[in-house]
C-alpha cells in the first residue's frame, strides 16, 4: 500500500566524452561530474568501509581495465562477427621465427605456423604497431585508431600477469572476460587479452511491442526487465496485494500475484553478461572454445519495499523473493528477509523508497541487494547453500547495481555515487560521481555499458571499468531502464509517482 509523495530535487551535469567506433554520439562536454581516473593514484576516498582494488586505463569503445590474471588453457584469440580488413598487414615483429618445417615450438595463443614461418600478431607485445596505430586484439591486425571493429587498449598489472583489451583482472590472480568478449587468452609470459568477441549485435529475437508493452501488463508498473529470450518482466506498486507479470513477445500474458499486502519494488532477471556472435575466423586464429552456459539463465527474482508507515503486513517478512513457477501454493519464496528501511530517493516517494533497492543476480546465480538489514549493507542470498548475510557496508543507502563481470557488480548510492564491487575480495572501489540519485543500472551484454536512470531524468551511459560517461537520452519522468535483447534500451515510469507516461524505447548502438 503506497502512501504520499515528498518531492525531491536533484540536479545532475554529465561530463561528455568520446569513445572509438561508436559513430553518432555526443562530443559536447556539459560538465558537472567527477569522474575516477583509471589510475589508483588519483582514486577519491570512499570513506572508512570501503576499500579499493587496482584498475587500469580504456576508452568507452574497449572497456579493457583489468585487475589480476593466469593464463588461461585451452582458449583461442578473438573472433568477430564480420572480420576487418586491417590498415597493415598483421604485425609480424620480433616474435616472428623461421625455424624450418613444422616451425618449432610455435605454440602461444598470438602465433600460428604459416608456411613454415612462425608468425606472432600484434596481441600480447610491445610497440607491435607503427605509430598511429594500434593493435585489435580480435584480428592481431594494425589498425588506424578509430577503425570500425578495432578493440585496443592499454594492458593492466594483474600480479604477475597483464590484462589486456576485452579482460579484466578478478583481483585474486585470473584475468577474465568482459563484453564484448566471451574468453580469454594468455601467453606463457602472462600477456591477455579478450577472445571470442564480436563487434556487431545480432538479434536473436524481439521483446513484445510498446503496443503491448503499454497495454494491461503496464498497469501500476514499478519496475521492468528482460530475459534473454526476450519476455518482458515488471512488478507492480500499488495499493493492495501487488503482482509480477510476465509478456512473452506474442502477447501472452501471465500474472502471479505477492504476498499480502507488500509493495513491489525491483523485478531482475539472471542473464548473460557477454553476447558473442560468431561468425568467421579472421586470420590468425585457431577454432574457438564456445564458453560455458551460466546455469540458471532465465531465472526471476523480486523486491518487496514495504514502508513501516505503508500499513504493510509485517508476516510474512519483506525482503527479496525468487519466483518458482512450479509452486502453486507458494510461486514467490522469501530469499531474503528484510527489515524496514527507509530513503529519501530517488524516487521522492516514501513507498517507492522504503526497503531493499539494488536488485541484482551475480553470474554465480547468487542474488545482491542493498539495504536489507539496513540501509548501506548490501546483502547476498546463495540460493545453492540456502545462506544469506552481508558482503559489503557503504556508506549510504543503496539505490541501484547491476552485474558487469563474473565478479564485478556496479553499486549506485544515495546521492550519485557509484562504486564497483569485488565479490571475491569483498572490495568497493569508488567509480564516478553522477550528482543525482540512480533509480535503475541496466548492462549492455553486447557493449559492456551500462546506462543509469537518474532522479534528474537524464540517461547516462558509462565505462564499468573507467568511470567514463556520457549523457545518452532524457526520461520523460521518475522511472527505471532496462536493455532489451534486441539492442534497446527501455524506460518505464513508476507509476505511482509519474502516472500518465507511457513505456518507450531508444535504439542502442548496433556495432562498434
Amino acid at each position: 500500500m503506497e502512501s504520499g509523495t515528498s518531492p525531491r530535487s536533484v540536479a545532475a551535469a554529465l561530463l561528455v566524452f568520446v569513445a572509438c567506433g561508436d559513430p553518432g554520439r555526443d562530443t559536447t562536454g556539459t560538465g558537472g561530474i567527477t569522474a575516477a581516473t583509471a589510475t589508483m593514484a588519483t582514486l577519491t576516498d570512499p570513506g572508512p568501509s570501503t576499500t579499493a582494488e587496482p584498475t587500469g586505463t580504456a576508452t568507452l569503445g574497449s572497456d579493457s581495465d583489468s585487475d589480476t590474471a593466469v593464463p588461461t588453457t585451452g582458449t583461442t584469440t578473438g573472433t568477430t562477427a564480420e572480420p576487418t580488413v586491417g590498415t597493415t598487414e598483421p604485425a609480424q615483429t620480433e616474435g616472428t621465427s623461421t625455424t624450418g618445417p613444422g616451425c618449432g615450438v610455435c605454440d602461444q595463443p598470438n602465433q600460428q605456423c604459416v608456411d613454415d614461418v612462425c608468425v606472432t600478431s600484434c596481441q600480447g607485445q610491445d610497440a607491435a604497431c607503427p605509430v598511429g596505430q594500434v593493435c585489435d586484439v580480435i584480428s592481431g591486425e594494425c589498425h588506424a585508431e578509430g577503425d570500425p571493429c578495432t578493440l585496443a587498449g592499454a594492458e593492466a598489472p594483474c600480479a604477475d600477469l597483464s590484462c589486456g583489451p576485452g579482460s579484466t583482472c578478478d583481483g585474486v590472480g585470473a584475468c577474465i572476460p568482459i563484453a564484448p568478449c566471451a574468453d580469454v587468452a594468455c601467453t606463457d609470459d602472462g600477456r591477455c587479452w579478450g577472445t571470442l568477441c564480436s563487434c556487431e549485435r545480432v538479434v536473436e529475437c524481439q521483446e513484445p511491442t510498446a503496443e503491448l508493452l503499454n497495454g494491461p501488463f503496464s498497469t501500476e508498473i514499478g519496475g521492468i526487465d528482460f530475459a534473454d529470450d526476450c519476455n518482458a518482466w515488471m512488478v507492480t506498486l500499488r495499493s493492495g496485494p501487488d503482482y509480477l507479470r510476465r509478456l512473452k513477445p506474442d502477447g501472452e500474458l501471465t500474472e502471479w500475484t505477492g504476498v499480502a499486502n507488500l509493495n513491489m519494488g525491483e523485478v531482475k532477471v539472471l542473464r548473460r553478461l557477454t553476447v558473442p556472435q560468431l561468425k568467421q575466423l579472421p586470420p590468425l586464429t585457431a577454432e574457438p572454445t564456445p564458453p560455458k552456459p551460466v546455469e540458471g539463465l532465465g531465472e526471476v527474482a523480486i523486491t518487496y519495499t514495504c514502508c513501516a508507515a505503508c500499513g504493510c503486513q509485517a508476516d510474512p517478512p519483506q525482503g527479496v523473493a525468487r519466483l518458482d513457477e512450479t509452486d502453486i501454493a507458494n510461486p514467490l519464496p522469501i530469499v531474503i528477509v528484510a527489515e524496514v528501511t527507509q530513503g529519501d530517493g530517488p524516487f521522492g516517494s516514501t513507498s517507492a523508497d522504503a526497503g531493499p533497492h539494488g536488485l541484482a543476480w551475480g553470474e554465480d546465480r547468487v542474488l545482491y541487494v542493498g539495504n536489507s538489514t539496513m540501509n548501506g549493507q548490501y546483502n547476498d542470498a546463495d540460493l545453492e547453500t540456502a545462506m544469506q548475510g552481508v558482503v559489503f557496508t557503504f556508506d549510504a543507502r543503496v539505490t541501484a547495481s547491476a552485474p558487469v563481470s563474473p565478479v564485478h557488480m556496479l553499486v549506485a548510492l544515495d546521492g550519485g555515487s557509484i562504486y564497483r564491487f569485488n565479490i571475491l575480495t569483498k572490495q568497493a572501489e569508488f567509480l564516478v560521481d553522477l550528482m543525482s540519485d540512480v533509480t535503475s543500472l541496466a548492462h549492455d551484454a553486447f557493449t559492456g555499458h551500462v546506462y543509469a536512470g537518474l532522479a534528474s531524468l537524464e540517461v547516462a551511459r558509462l565505462a564499468p571499468f573507467t568511470g567514463e560517461v556520457e549523457t545518452f537520452q532524457t526520461m520523460p519522468g521518475k522511472g527505471r531502464v532496462a536493455v532489451s535483447p534486441s539492442g534497446k534500451l527501455w524506460y518505464t515510469p513508476v507509476k505511482s509517482v509519474a502516472p500518465n507516461i507511457q513505456l518507450q524505447s531508444w535504439e542502442l548502438p548496433a556495432s562498434f
